[in-house]
């Protein structure tokens, strides 16, 4: 009988234990750094399924660029005026052909546009009236120290940007703030631009960084038309103001209204940024409307003329929209930017210029697709959130959100799931898609809530335009908003923060106190958020307050326009600048 030799099984086995040994470490190493799976492009996925760039996968370039073009032609596109009258704003010089040939309109002048209101020339110049103005009022020591260097500084940069703000919150004239009245002279063509461009039917202004061939991402894309529209609504604020104070209250609401349509025009932006800002130029707007509305030559007429437009516009953003939109696709693109080695996780992470940075998902395997479909269940979360139908259900829905994300935050720490990833490319997808989420999902409470401000800001300045009929038709204000039903609003006006009734009350000075209760949803008793109400009257220092405890308050008449005072106090001016 033939047997084989010990040496020989002694082989065997272990060349059987090694192979068996190298098995699952072949299938560690393959799992860790194998191929990845295509992308899958479909709606569960990338979102949008076209357009296609040439290695297939989605352009989001070319998709955010033909947003809102459909139709838009020179002639009844508003961005061309608004570009024409801010000139060129932000825009870089390599950028201006390429912005011009889109718009379909001939490069403008440089420095032709509007100067912004806050800008250093203007600053400087209402510093050498308030100087001449501050050397008629003061004494000594006060006196003395007005030529100072750091005084002159301080002049400058803080009590003519108060001067500047004053111009935009009350009616004033030309020979109360001289230099400001020659700035709206000076920039008169451009202003009447603006609301020529409020006027036309469609808004349409691509980003410059979807002009070119160096798309580098969604997330990267500029936004200068959207901050140069901060501006425009300024300056249309401050000649609203002027021409109220100059008795032209027709004047005055075609600034007004232009600084409400640029808002709307703003709100058809896919981005958070552009809504936030939507929001806040109707903010400042809204409050100057009803300075106007209580004006004393505001007839029954023009009071119902805006009335029927502030009602027909609509709100002033879109919050949801921009989250299932441009949100979802930003972060959508920046995964698949990831997964392509367009862009890496030290870019995100802040790795500067020279930095040696080790981007571990250039060599390990990822499911990109489980990376994807985690993101929009998330944004589906998001959204079915902000689109439940009352308040309340609103923020449980947000509650709950924040919580799974703050939850989604912890697990993705915990060293046993860290180890899972190292092990299995689903746990290593997981672990990126709870990180992606976290860097990337907005913080949509506070957006929403900024929303709901901007809603409730409308719906009262709609009040006061009713009120201000009511008035011309009567030679007074109702005792009570109820009086304003049926005749000049169909039905009561509600608190979002509520579901009831505004406050509100009739002043024995000819004005009214009108007000929302505001986020606590407690009547505070007419005190601002800003502070600058308290009780439902002005005061004339800031009141210290809890924002969350507090109203929107409208009170009117407002205050005079006033030069800002000179502070006097010794620490001050030895220190003005700090």
């Amino acid at each position: 009988m033939h047997h084989e030799p010990a040496d020989s099984s002694s082989k065997k086995f272990w060349w059987f234990a090694g192979f068996a040994l190298c098995l699952p470490l072949a299938w560690f190493l393959y799992q860790l750094f194998g191929p990845n799976d295509e992308i899958i492009v479909s709606p569960e996925t990338t979102v949008i399924t076209e357009p296609l760039r040439r290695d297939g996968l989605p352009d989001y370039a070319r998709y955010f660029y033909e947003l809102g073009h459909e139709g838009v032609t020179p002639e009844n596109n508003g961005a061309v005026e608004f570009w024409q009258a801010m000139w060129p704003g932000d825009l870089d010089p390599n950028d201006w052909q390429a912005m011009c040939d889109a718009l379909g309109m001939e490069i403008p002048a440089e420095d032709s546009g509007l100067e912004p209101p806050y800008s250093r020339k203007l600053q400087k110049e209402i510093a050498v009236q308030l100087t001449e103005h501050y050397k008629k009022t003061l004494e000594s020591p006060a006196l003395e120290d007005l030529t100072r260097d750091e005084t002159q500084s301080f002049i400058q940069q803080t009590l003519a940007d108060e001067a500047i703000g004053e111009a935009m919150e009350h009616p004033w004239r030309t020979e109360q703030l001289p230099a400001m009245g020659e700035w709206i002279q000076r920039y008169e063509k451009q202003l009447d631009l603006l609301v020529e461009a409020s006027n036309k039917p469609k808004y349409w202004s691509p980003s410059p960084s979807l002009l070119g061939n160096n798309f580098s991402g969604l997330i990267t894309v500029l936004l200068p038309g959207i901050q140069n529209m901060r501006n425009a609504a300024r300056g249309l604020n401050a000649r609203a103001m002027w021409n109220l104070g100059e008795g032209r209250n027709e004047a005055a609401w075609a600034d007004l209204l232009a600084c409400h349509r640029l808002a709307r025009f703003l709100s058809q932006d896919p981005t958070l940024v552009g809504q936030l800002v939507a929001i806040a130029i109707d903010g400042i707007t809204c409050p100057k409307t009803v300075i106007l509305l209580h004006a004393s030559n505001t007839d029954a007429q023009s009071a119902r003329q805006i009335l029927r437009e502030l009602t027909e516009m609509g709100p002033a953003s879109n919050i949801v929209r921009s989250l299932d939109t441009g949100e979802r696709l930003m972060f959508t693109d920046l995964i698949i930017g990831l997964a392509t080695q367009r862009d890496t996780l030290s870019s995100l992470t802040g790795a500067g210029p020279g930095q040696v940075s080790f981007d571990p998902l250039t060599l390990v395997s990822i499911d990109w697709n489980y990376v994807l479909r985690e993101g929009n269940r998330w944004y589906d979360q998001l959204v079915a959130a902000a689109r439940k139908p009352t308040r309340a259900e609103r923020k449980a829905a947000f509650d709950q959100f924040d919580a799974d994300v703050n939850q989604t935050a912890t697990r993705s720490s915990n060293p046993f799931r860290l180890l899972g990833g190292v092990v299995s490319t689903k746990g290593r997808s997981q672990i990126l898609a709870d990180t992606m989420a976290g860097l990337m999902l907005p913080a949509l409470d506070a957006a929403y809530q900024a929303e709901v401000r901007g809603l409730v800001l409308l719906e009262l300045t709609r009040v006061a335009a009713a009120l201000a009929v009511y008035r011309a038709e009567h030679g007074e204000y109702p005792e009570q908003l109820a009086a304003l039903v049926p005749d000049v609003l169909p039905e009561m006006p509600l608190d979002l923060y509520s579901d009831e009734p505004f406050k509100y009350e009739r002043k024995p000075d000819g004005g009214y106190l009108l007000y929302s209760v505001f986020t606590n949803g407690k009547d505070d008793g007419g005190l601002s958020y800003d502070g600058e109400i308290v009780a439902g009257e002005w005061v004339s220092k800031q009141a210290d307050l809890d924002y969350l405890n507090s109203d929107v308050v409208f009170r009117v008449p407002v205050p005079d326009f006033k030069l800002p005072d000179f502070p006097v106090e010794e620490d001050t001016v030895a220190n003005p600048v700090e």
